[in-house]
C-alpha cells in the first residue's frame, strides 16, 4: 500500500512538471522534444488511472465468506461451503421380519459437505456452482448440486442449468436454514418428482419485496440413468406476504407440478415407472430406507402427475409458524384401472428463547434461520430455540384392493417431532431432535414401523 502510494505522488509531481515544461516548448518551433515529453506525460497518466482502479478492488470477509468484488462493482466471486455432520440413533420396538425396515440402522454420517463458488458477472448475470460430498446415509465422491446461470432482467429473471427449481416455503429454504433436520415427508415425496437439487431446468422469476412468481420446464436430475426419453414437467410457484409490518410477517403459498411427460423405461416401449416415498425424516441409515413407498404395490404406468400445495408461514416477533398441505394425482395409461391420489401435511411451529425472530428473505420467499444477536465469544450465548412438528404421508389408495385393480398400499407414516436448536454463531449451529414414528399398512400389519429416532446435527455455513 505505501509503495502503491509512493509511486503514484512520484508520478504526479513528476507530470506537473513535465507538462509545464511541454507548454513552454510549444513555442519552440521545430524542436524534437516537445512530442516525446508529451507521449511520456500520456503514459505516466495510464499507468496513474490503472493503479487507482486496481487499488479498488474489494477483498473481504463478510461472515466469514470470502469474496472479492471488481472496482466497477460488475463483477463478484463468494466461495461458498456448508457442512452438515449428523448422528442419528433409532429405538426401535416394531417392524417387519426381514429387509431394510426390519432394523433402521443408527450411525452418523455427513448429510451435507458442499462447497462451491457464487457471484455476478458484467453486472446484470448472476452464477453458482456448488458440489455436494454427502448425501442421504452415504457419504459421495462429490457431484453437482447447483450450477447455473442467471440474467437479471429486473423485475424479471430467467435462470438455466441444474438447481432446485421454485416449488413452495420448505422446498425453496437454504439447507443451512432449515429449522428441522429433514424436511417433512409431505414436502420429500412433492419436490423429489420434478424438482429438488441437480435437476436441469429453466426458470421465469417475477419478484419484488412482498411477491415472487416462477414457472419452471424441468428435466431429469444431473446423473439419473436407467430411464429412456426425459422425464418433462412444469412447476409453478406463487408466493405473497399479505402481512409485512417491524414485528410480524405473514407469508401464503401455492405450488404445482405437472409431468406431462414421464420417463420411459427402455428405447421404442411406451412405459413409464413412477413411484411416490418417503423417509423417517432422520437421514443416518446408509440403506437409506423408504418407510412408506408406492413401489410396494408396483409401479405405476403413469400417462401423467399432477401435484397441487399450500403453505403459509408467520413470524411473529419470538414465534414462528409454518404448514402446508399436498395432494398428489396419478393418470394411468390405463384407462380401465382407476387413477390413484394421496395426500400429506405438516404443521411446525419454533419459540425463540434469546428473543431473536426469524428473518424474511425476499429473494426466495421464505424465512431463514435465527442470527444471534451476541455470539458465543462475543459476550453472548448465542440464540435458541425450541421446536415441534407434526408430519402426516398417507399413501394409501384403496389398499385391500388388488395392485391389478389399481390398489395402492404404500403405507401412511406419521411423525411427532421435538426439538432444540441452538445458534452459537451465524455461522456455527448445533439441532438435536426426538422423532416418534409411526408407519401402519393396512391389511399387511407384519410391515408396520414403530421407532423412536434421536438425531444430533452440528453445522458449519459460510
Amino acid at each position: 500500500m505505501h509503495k502503491a502510494v509512493l509511486m503514484a505522488a512520484s508520478a504526479a509531481m513528476f507530470a506537473f512538471p513535465v507538462s509545464g515544461r511541454a507548454q513552454d516548448l510549444k513555442g519552440v518551433q521545430g524542436d524534437p522534444r516537445v512530442p516525446a515529453l508529451e507521449e511520456q506525460v500520456r503514459q505516466m497518466q495510464a499507468e496513474l488511472a490503472a493503479l487507482k482502479k486496481g487499488q479498488e478492488t474489494r477483498i473481504g470477509l463478510d461472515n466469514g465468506r470470502l469474496t472479492v468484488t471488481s472496482a466497477d462493482g460488475d463483477f463478484s466471486l463468494s466461495l461458498r461451503a456448508l457442512i452438515q455432520y449428523d448422528y442419528g440413533y433409532f429405538a426401535q420396538s416394531r417392524g417387519p421380519a426381514a429387509g431394510p425396515l426390519a432394523d433402521l440402522s443408527s450411525g452418523s454420517n455427513f448429510r451435507r459437505a458442499q462447497i462451491g463458488v457464487a457471484g455476478t458477472a458484467w453486472r446484470d448475470f448472476s452464477y453458482n456452482f456448488t458440489l455436494d460430498f454427502a448425501g442421504n446415509g452415504v457419504e459421495k465422491s462429490g457431484y453437482i448440486y447447483n450450477a447455473y446461470v442467471q440474467y437479471d432482467a429486473r423485475p424479471f429473471a430467467i435462470r438455466i442449468g441444474a438447481y432446485t427449481p421454485p416449488g413452495g416455503i420448505e422446498d425453496q429454504t437454504g439447507s443451512g436454514d432449515l429449522i428441522f433436520l429433514e424436511r417433512p415427508s409431505a414436502v420429500d415425496a412433492a419436490r423429489n418428482l420434478a424438482g429438488s437439487p441437480s435437476r436441469t431446468a429453466v426458470t421465469l422469476f417475477h419478484g419484488g419485496d412482498t411477491h415472487q412468481f416462477a414457472v419452471s420446464y424441468t428435466g431429469n436430475k444431473v446423473g439419473d440413468s436407467g430411464a429412456f426419453d426425459e422425464q418433462q414437467a412444469v412447476v409453478g410457484r406463487a408466493a405473497w406476504l399479505p402481512l409485512d409490518a417491524a414485528n410480524a410477517k405473514w407469508l401464503l403459498d401455492a405450488t404445482f407440478t405437472h409431468v406431462f411427460k414421464p420417463a420411459d423405461v427402455a428405447p421404442g416401449a411406451p412405459v413409464s415407472r413412477v413411484s411416490f416415498s418417503a423417509g423417517p425424516e432422520l437421514a443416518v441409515d446408509n440403506n437409506g430406507p423408504r418407510t412408506v413407498d408406492t413401489a410396494l404395490s408396483g409401479a405405476f404406468d403413469a400417462k401423467s402427475v399432477t401435484i397441487l400445495g399450500l403453505e403459509s408461514a408467520l413470524a411473529c416477533e419470538t414465534l414462528y409458524f409454518q404448514g402446508g398441505w399436498f395432494r398428489y394425482g396419478v393418470q394411468r395409461r390405463a384407462a380401465a384401472i382407476p387413477d390413484p391420489d394421496f395426500n400429506g401435511w405438516y404443521a411446525a411451529a419454533t419459540w425463540s428463547l434469546t428473543g431473536e425472530a426469524h428473518p424474511y428473505d425476499a429473494a426466495t420467499a421464505t424465512f431463514r434461520g435465527l442470527r444471534p444477536r451476541r455470539g458465543l465469544g462475543s459476550g453472548g450465548l448465542g440464540a435458541w430455540e425450541v421446536k415441534a412438528r407434526y408430519s402426516h404421508l398417507d399413501l394409501d389408495f384403496d389398499p385391500l384392493a388388488a395392485p391389478a385393480a389399481g390398489g395402492v398400499a404404500g403405507g401412511v407414516q406419521d411423525v411427532w417431532t421435538l426439538g432444540v436448536n441452538w445458534y452459537v454463531t451465524n455461522g456455527i449451529r448445533l439441532s438435536f431432535e426426538y422423532d416418534n414414528i409411526k408407519v401402519n399398512h393396512i391389511g399387511i400389519p407384519a410391515n408396520d414401523v414403530s421407532a423412536d429416532g434421536f438425531g444430533l446435527r452440528t453445522q458449519l455455513s459460510l
